[in-house]
């Protein structure tokens, strides 16, 4: 499964992120007004959260807005202009969110902020460790559907968020090893009762916004939350939410601007534009796991687009090389009475019939409505299939049918640079077993050299050598 990866381009990834910064900030936008109303997860989080917030934004608690706006300037300043700005002078990041939910904590405690002004604290966390006991195995091929989707869509998630900090920070992953590691890890937890692992986007952003760079660091965060839970948990009773959601809403502030990327696909790949459109979109109006995997789908239905809106290069010389004439090279010439065409994609069943129609198109039959007269006449066709990686029996249909086709024109026509995937399907078809040996030629340069000293059967007005 560690595949899953491959379909995963960056659009896929930065539309799913961006989207799931915005879902968090959605989720933490009550805690920072201090207003109150079921919050409730699944399809369409988005859009209905937004709507009952502001239904209840008239009962917004002044002290938590006034206590999340100095985390938040805080937390913000000290990041920006201390952490970032003197990164190379400081031994380690400053933690400034530590030192904030301790100075919150302390506040909170001797001002009395929920007796006096009704402000909403942790409250009492949970401690010890649940009791390890084997799963119910009785009840397997009940979740069993269930558990693949779950973990199907975890690990999608799982690389995505991998893949957004190895892009970043310019490391490599192995989404193998990251399927081992999740399943060892889920494998190991069942035993204590708990939710599927997953990469968490906002603890993953607060720690790495903390200077956390190694496996090191999530060694730390580990044992602190194991101390909390066994030990300190009632000490943090007095910190107010506002300021958890304060620290995880600067920590996401990378994420948000992601949206920026939207210009620079603009200028690069209109269709991967697209792509991070569609799949953010998803992700904000029907929910994460969904968004992914439309994302992936419209993806991959572009992938067929793109085959079939594949282009054909007009070839021409410069030096002695082939080049492309049709993008203003204006250094190079195109060769009298010869057309050189090179088709850049895979060429099967998708896309054979473009493949047909280019050629005509670019290299018009004599008596054709494209040709113009004997003086642009066309003698020799050479095509260059360096491009074509992969050829299925259409693809290969339709280059024996052009070969045809203008051999029954008195047109030369010369088939070079095949890969052995495409030699292989050729022969093994037998495609081209009634057609002159030498239409299969090694290079454009072996194929003009052919032309131009006449030695292809049935050619006519060829120059001598």
């Amino acid at each position: 499964m560690g595949m899953v990866n491959t379909y995963l381009s960056d659009a896929v990834v930065g539309g799913v992120t961006t989207g799931a910064a915005f879902h968090i900030l959605t989720s933490q936008v009550k805690d920072i007004l201090g207003i109150r109303f079921k919050l409730a997860g699944g399809a369409h989080f988005f859009p209905r959260t937004w709507i009952e917030i502001f239904r209840h934004i008239g009962e917004s608690n002044p002290a938590t807005v006034i206590i999340s706006a100095v985390s938040m300037t805080i937390v913000s300043v000290v990041k920006t202009h201390v952490n970032e700005r003197f990164a190379k002078r400081l031994p380690f990041p400053v933690p400034v969110e530590m030192g904030m939910v301790v100075v919150a904590t302390l506040v909170s405690s001797l001002a009395n902020l929920e007796q006096r002004f009704s402000v909403r604290l942790v409250g009492t966390v949970p401690s010890g460790f649940p009791r390890p006991r084997l799963p119910v195995f009785s009840a397997m091929h009940l979740v069993l559907q269930d558990a693949i989707v779950m973990a199907v869509v975890s690990f999608a998630l799982n690389v995505s968020v991998a893949r957004l900090f190895a892009k970043k920070h310019e490391y490599r992953i192995d989404p193998t090893q990251e399927l081992l590691a999740y399943g060892v890890g889920n494998v190991f937890s069942s035993f204590f009762e708990s939710y599927v692992l997953c990469a968490a986007l906002a603890r993953s952003v607060v720690q790495e916004a903390s200077g956390g760079r190694t496996q090191l660091a999530g060694l730390v965060s580990c044992a602190v939350v194991a101390i909390f839970l066994l030990f300190l948990g009632p000490l943090l009773q007095p910190l107010p939410q506002a300021v958890l959601a304060s620290i995880v809403l600067v920590a996401l502030k990378r994420m948000y601007l992601q949206v920026f990327d939207l210009r620079t696909l603009w200028h690069v790949d209109k269709l991967e534009m697209l792509v991070w459109i569609v799949t953010f979109a998803s992700v904000l109006i029907i929910d994460v796991a969904p968004g992914l995997l439309i994302g992936v789908v419209f993806n991959l239905f572009l992938l067929i687009v793109r085959a079939q809106l594949a282009a054909m290069a007009l070839l021409g010389q410069l030096e002695l090389a082939a080049l492309r004439v049709n993008e203003n090279l204006d250094t190079s010439r195109e060769l009298p009475s010869t057309k050189i065409l090179r088709f850049e994609h895979s060429l099967f069943y998708a896309n054979a019939w473009r493949f047909k129609k280019l050629v005509r198109e670019m290299a018009p039959l004599p008596g054709s409505k494209g040709c113009s007269g004997d003086s642009s006449r066309l003698h020799h066709l050479i095509l260059d299939c360096s491009c074509i990686s992969y050829a299925d029996t259409a693809g290969a249909k339709a280059i024996a049918k052009i070969v045809k086709e203008y051999q029954a024109a008195q047109v030369s026509v010369h088939v070079c640079h095949c890969r052995e995937s495409l030699l292989g399907v050729l022969q093994r078809g037998q495609f081209l077993q009634d057609v002159d040996k030498r239409v299969l030629q090694a290079s454009i340069e072996t194929a003009l050299e052919d032309v131009s000293c006449g030695n292809y059967a049935g050619e006519q007005e060829v120059i001598k050598c």
